[in-house]
């Protein structure tokens, strides 16, 4: 059930990379969910650049490189833009390409089973993209994995916690947009990652996360 969700994702978000992905979503639901969240990103992307130190990162979901397109130019590193959805991955080398930005690489890959070697990344960044990612425990779990020790995971994610006016064994089973911020900080600071910062911007949670 879960593959065939996330399949039917990929799909789907394939389908409206190239006409409606950035004015509808990034200008548009971002903006309305998370007021200022595209800026903070975006800072979130020069910070992971900045830690790295002209190390790999990742960015998963890239979606149509729009905050990845920012770290690829600031880089002196790989930045690997990768995301479950082809057709987000096809847009993204396009407009690298386009711009010139030679160590900015777009792969698909499954958030679930990354075909990255462990512990291969200086930071990785996972902009607005758990909240529409099944499993949520998994997506964590591999991101942590392909994390360098002492690296910092970047998420942003936008929440409308539903899960906080309802028992804890129903909550416990909504998609992660309807789950608290708070929850989604704690599933993330439960393994090996420890929070070292958390802000808010009307819905949206940016959360930092050093590894161990």
């Amino acid at each position: 059930m879960v593959d065939a969700l996330r399949r039917a994702i990929g799909r789907a978000y394939s389908l409206v990379a190239d006409n409606l992905y950035e004015p509808v979503v990034v200008k548009g639901a971002f903006r309305l969910f998370g007021g200022d969240l595209n800026a903070l990103v975006l800072e979130q992307g020069r910070k992971a650049v900045r830690t790295a130190d002209g190390g790999p990162v990742l960015d998963l979901p890239v979606g149509t490189g729009y905050f990845t397109m920012a770290m690829g130019r600031a880089s002196t590193g790989l930045v690997v833009g990768a995301d479950l959805a082809w057709g987000m991955v096809r847009h993204t080398a396009r407009d690298a390409r386009a711009a010139g930005i030679e160590d900015l690489v777009a792969v698909q890959a499954d958030a679930h089973s990354l075909p990255f070697r462990e512990a291969g990344f200086a930071a990785v960044v996972c902009s607005n993209g758990l909240q529409v990612m099944p499993g949520l425990e998994q997506n964590i779990a591999e991101l942590t994995r392909v994390l360098r020790p002492g690296g910092t995971l970047f998420v942003s994610v936008v929440s409308v916690p539903l899960s906080t006016v309802l028992p804890d064994a129903a909550a416990d089973h909504l998609p992660v947009l309807l789950r608290s911020g708070r929850d989604i900080a704690a599933a993330i600071g439960a393994g090996d990652l420890r929070i070292t910062k958390i802000d808010r911007s009307r819905f949206a949670w940016l959360i930092e996360a050093r590894k161990a």
